[in-house]
C-alpha cells in the first residue's frame, strides 16, 4: 500500500508485499502454502517432542520417587512452617493475653492511687477550710484580745492611780493619827 501511494515498483518482493492484494495473493498460492504447512507440522512436531520428553521424564522420575518425594518434602516444609506459624501466633496471643492483664493490673492499681489521692485532696480542703476558720477564729480573738488588753491596761493605770491615792491617803491619815496621839 504504501509503495502505490509512493508511485515505486508493483513488483512483488517475498519478504515484503507491497499491496494487500499481492500478500493474499502469495499466502493462497501453492507454494507459500505449502511452506506454511510444512512449517505448521514441523513446529507441531516439535511440539509433540516435547510433550513426549517432558511425559517420559514426568514418568521416569514418578516412578523414582523423585517427584513425589519432592512435593512431600515441599509439603512438609509447608506444613512445617504453618506449624511454627501457628505456635508464633499462639505465642503472640499469649503474650497479647499477659499484656491485657498487666494493662488491667496497672489500671487498677490507677484507679486505686487516683482514688487515694482524691480523697487526699479532700481531706486537705477540709483541713484548709478548717485552718481558714481558725485563722479566722484566731484573728477575731485577736482583736477581742487587743481591746481587752487595752481596757485592762487603762484598768491597771487606773487602779495604780488609786493606789497611790489610797497609799497618800494613808500616809497623810498615819501622819494625822501620829499627830493626834502625840496631841493626846
Amino acid at each position: 500500500m504504501n509503495l502505490l501511494l509512493t508511485g515505486q515498483s508493483k513488483r512483488f518482493q517475498p519478504n515484503k508485499p507491497s499491496t494487500i492484494a499481492q500478500a493474499a495473493v502469495a499466502l493462497t498460492s501453492g507454494r507459500m502454502k505449502a511452506a506454511i504447512s510444512a512449517e505448521l507440522l514441523r513446529i507441531e512436531a516439535e511440539h509433540s517432542a516435547r510433550q513426549a520428553e517432558a511425559e517420559e521424564i514426568r514418568s521416569e522420575l514418578l516412578s523414582r520417587g523423585n517427584m513425589q518425594r519432592f512435593w512431600d518434602e515441599k509439603l512438609n516444609d509447608e506444613k512445617n512452617r504453618g506449624l511454627d506459624v501457628e505456635k508464633l501466633y499462639h505465642m503472640e496471643v499469649k503474650n497479647l493475653e499477659e499484656e491485657e492483664i498487666n494493662q488491667d493490673k496497672l489500671y487498677t492499681e490507677y484507679l486505686k492511687e487516683k482514688s487515694a489521692m482524691d480523697c487526699q485532696k479532700q481531706l486537705l480542703l477540709s483541713l484548709k477550710k478548717e485552718v481558714d476558720e481558725i485563722s479566722e477564729k484566731v484573728a477575731s480573738e485577736r482583736v477581742i484580745y487587743v481591746d481587752e488588753r487595752l481596757v485592762v491596761q487603762n484598768l491597771l493605770k487606773d487602779l495604780e492611780f488609786k493606789l497611790e491615792e489610797l497609799l497618800d491617803t494613808k500616809s497623810t491619815l498615819e501622819a494625822e493619827k501620829e499627830a493626834l496621839q502625840i496631841l493626846r
